[in-house]
């Protein structure tokens, strides 16, 4: 007979929270701060919806006193135990520089904007198709749920106000928010890739990689959008990795930013 443990412990371990928990701790000891399964209000069904993680951490700006950068990450932490296929094709570059001038427009006509991590490495491809094994449905694969997660927050959230706390007697002076979305995943030992212009064998995936999102969506304003979107997709076992491109695309803002 199974003891009420045994069945605590098969919820615990059937939930995917204990990943999500390991994804948390190792960015709160990395100097992030961050939100627990924040909910929020999908604009679409009326119905409210969360994201795993929401992070952020500022950088100090070191051209202007007593000023940061901040960046905040809207992260999906993932489980992948099924396999999973990407179809990559080149990037979309101009694009992916005016989605950079959104957020920074003090990149305009600055070499540096090709330091940011979605410009620096002009020959790597990004995914733009994927498909689950097992999923007769979209909707119920597991990077469908992770992109429409990610996403949704980071629209309703990306210009609110900063999740660190201060006390009342610092000053705050916050010259740049970037956010990102982001899929972390537990490894990837499941995902492939295959590139579209050759159909080549498929092949394992070996390193950390974007995917590029054509996504219509309400705004919180209640208005129809189409905008253009990069997801950066980590395995966490390279996460350093993905952390340390951040701090390439602050070392680039720093040279811009006023």
């Amino acid at each position: 007979m199974v003891n009420d443990i045994d069945e605590v412990n098969k919820i615990i371990t059937g939930s995917g929270n204990n990943f999500h928990c390991k994804v948390l701790s190792y960015l709160k000891a990395k100097g992030w701060t961050v939100l627990i399964s924040p909910y929020y209000n999908d604009n679409i069904s009326d119905k409210p919806r969360e994201i795993d993680l929401i992070a952020e951490k500022a950088f100090e700006a070191k051209t202007t006193r007593y000023g940061t950068i901040n960046i905040k990450l809207f992260i999906e932490c993932k489980y992948v135990s099924q396999k999973n296929v990407f179809w990559f094709h080149s990037k979309d570059r101009e694009k992916a520089a005016e989605l950079i001038l959104a957020v920074i427009p003090n990149f305009k006509g600055n070499s540096y904007i090709d330091k940011h991590h979605y410009l620096c490495q002009p020959n790597v491809s990004v995914a733009k198709l994927f498909a689950s094994e097992k999923n007769s449905k979209t909707e119920n694969e597991i990077f469908y749920k992770a992109i429409n997660q990610s996403l949704n927050s980071m629209v309703y959230y990306r210009k609110s106000k900063s999740i660190i706390t201060s006390s009342p007697q610092k000053r705050v002076n916050i010259k740049a928010q970037i956010s990102y979305p982001v899929i972390i995943c537990n490894n990837f030992i499941n995902l492939y890739k295959v590139d579209i212009d050759t159909m080549s064998e498929p092949v394992k995936i070996a390193d950390n990689f974007q995917l590029e999102v054509n996504y219509a969506y309400i705004d919180p304003a209640r208005n129809q959008r189409d905008e253009y979107f990069i997801i950066d997709v980590v395995d966490f076992e390279k996460i350093d990795t993905f952390l340390a491109t951040l701090q390439s695309d602050i070392d680039a803002i720093q040279v811009v930013i006023d």
